[in-house]
């Protein structure tokens, strides 16, 4: 049976179409980086073909400018990166011949959080990959503050810093109960990691003992500190006009000796004799 040379040409083309086409592979789950470390988004071509020549694009996925990463005609062309991404990304060049499109994302901050698309183009096919990438960040040891006499009690402050995602405050008493109290202020540094803080009036208990506790759920992580107040302020908050102590040009208290009773626990007692 013979072949004509248009079915011969056709068939070549069909082979060669074929021999282009490639999928894009990320991991299924997503990638888990610790504020301040480096990490790996895994892409990989399949079959086992070099990248060398192909376009491959990394960008994030529902934001404005999403240029992550852009290598084109064999070299990286990030004019147009996001500025938050300058200097901190690169590929694995002597990787591409061996169907290794990852990125690598270095000191990765808590807005580095999200979806990111590996988007790998050739002349006559394209295909990409989701990977998503989450941070986590366990913050501060819980810093509790002692602001002064408030509304017939003793306001406190819980503070926790460089936690991601944001985390809980929740104030409890010795049982274990949680504690109405105010909403938690939040902020975040230039790393996208949040500072929280969360104040709560109490009044005296038989223990005087509070929990300020801060945890983040999704990655499983917590911190708590727990402290006694001394009987010494519970007497001050209910005559306070009358408070023996001098107070020092920093505002804190002084008086029969609380300062050092608060530095064993952890605490500071500011501006609360008026």
């Amino acid at each position: 049976m013979k072949i004509s040379w248009s079915e011969c040409l056709c068939l070549i083309l069909l082979h060669l179409q074929q021999t282009t086409r490639f999928e894009v592979l990320g991991p299924a789950d997503p990638v888990v980086a610790v504020a301040g470390e480096d990490v790996v988004l895994p892409c990989y071509l399949k079959p086992n073909i070099s990248a060398v020549d192909l376009h491959v694009e990394w960008f994030r996925v529902q934001i404005d400018n999403p240029i992550v990463h852009l290598y084109r005609d064999h070299e990286d062309r990030n004019e147009n990166q996001v500025p938050s991404y300058r200097g901190r990304t690169s590929l694995f060049p002597e990787e591409l011949k061996k169907r290794n499109t990852s990125l690598k994302l270095y000191d990765v901050r808590g807005s580095d959080d999200g979806p990111y698309k590996c988007f790998v183009e050739s002349q006559e096919w394209q295909d990409d990959s989701w990977i998503n990438l989450r941070i986590k960040a366990v913050g501060t040891q819980p810093l509790i503050s002692i602001e002064g006499y408030k509304e017939g009690g003793i306001s406190l402050v819980c503070e926790s810093k460089g936690w991601y995602p944001q985390p809980q405050v929740v104030w409890m008493d010795s049982e274990g109960h949680s504690l109405p109290a105010g909403h938690t202020e939040t902020h975040t540094d230039s790393m996208g990691l949040f500072t929280v803080r969360r104040r709560v009036i109490v009044q005296e208990t038989e223990t005087n003992r509070f929990t300020c506790r801060v945890r983040q759920q999704q990655i499983n992580e917590m911190k708590e500190t727990i402290t006694n107040i001394p009987g010494e302020l519970h007497i001050f908050s209910i005559n306070k006009r009358g408070c023996s102590g001098a107070v020092d040009s920093a505002g804190a208290c002084c008086a029969a000796g609380i300062n050092s009773l608060m530095e064993a626990q952890h605490i500071t007692c500011l501006n609360y004799c008026e």
